[in-house]
C-alpha cells in the first residue's frame, strides 16, 4: 500500500492507493443543491503537509466515483474486477485528471477493509475514519452495496447509481459509460452556471 493524507474538518483522512504508492433523498442538510457536494467537501479539506495529496490533485478530476463496498459483500468481489478494468482503460486513454475513484468502506474490521481494498487500484476513506464515512452514506441515502455514486468537477452529482445499464458492470463499456457522464455532467453545468 501507498498512502495518500487529505485533511477533513482538520482531522486527517489516509486516502491509501492500492497497489501504486433507495434513491437518494430530495432534501440535503449540508448545502444547498446547486452548489453541489464538492464544493462542500472544499470547504472542509484542506491540506497542509508534504506527506499529503493535494485535496485539488483529487477535487479537481474530470469525474469522481464513490464506490461504497463492502469486504463482505459477493456482489462487491463481482464488481471490483469490470471497474479496475473499466478505471484503467479511461485512465489510459484521458489521463489521470480524467476519472478518480474513492472507496467509502462498509467494513467495520481494518483487517478485512485492508484485504478488500488490495484488490482496488484506486483511493479510500480508512474505515477508522467512520464519522466521515457515516456522513456521506447518509448524504448519499445508501441502502445497499455495490454502490457507484458520480460527481463532477464542481461537486454536482452526475449519476447517483452508476452500476448497471448505461453505466460500470457486466456488458457495459466503461469508456462509453466515461463519455456519457462525461456529457451528463457538461450539460448539468449549463443547467446551474459552474465553473470549472
Amino acid at each position: 500500500f501507498g498512502s495518500r493524507v487529505l485533511c477533513w474538518d482538520n482531522l486527517f483522512i489516509s486516502v491509501t492507493a492500492a497497489k501504486h504508492a433507495p434513491k437518494m433523498s430530495k432534501k440535503r442538510d449540508a448545502e444547498p443543491r446547486a452548489e453541489g457536494i464538492l464544493q462542500w467537501l472544499r470547504k472542509v479539506i484542506r491540506c497542509d503537509t508534504e506527506a499529503e495529496v493535494a485535496s485539488l490533485e483529487v477535487l479537481n478530476c474530470k469525474l469522481i466515483a464513490l464506490y461504497f463496498s463492502a469486504s463482505w459483500c459477493p456482489p462487491c468481489h463481482l464488481f471490483i474486477p469490470i471497474l479496475a478494468q473499466g478505471y484503467r482503460q479511461i485512465r489510459q486513454l484521458h489521463g489521470p485528471q480524467s476519472f478518480e475513484i474513492i472507496l467509502v468502506p462498509l467494513d467495520t474490521e481494518e483487517a478485512n477493509w485492508k484485504r478488500h481494498m488490495a484488490k482496488m487500484p484506486w483511493l479510500s476513506i480508512p474505515m477508522q475514519q467512520r464519522e466521515h464515512i457515516v456522513r456521506l452514506f447518509t448524504y448519499f441515502a445508501i441502502t445497499e452495496a455495490p454502490r457507484l455514486v458520480i460527481i463532477d468537477s464542481n461537486g454536482t452529482v452526475v449519476s447517483d447509481n452508476a452500476r448497471g445499464g448505461e453505466g460500470f458492470g457486466f456488458g457495459c463499456d466503461p469508456l462509453l459509460a466515461y463519455a456519457k457522464f462525461v456529457e451528463d455532467a457538461e450539460k448539468l453545468s449549463g443547467v446551474f452556471g459552474h465553473v470549472a
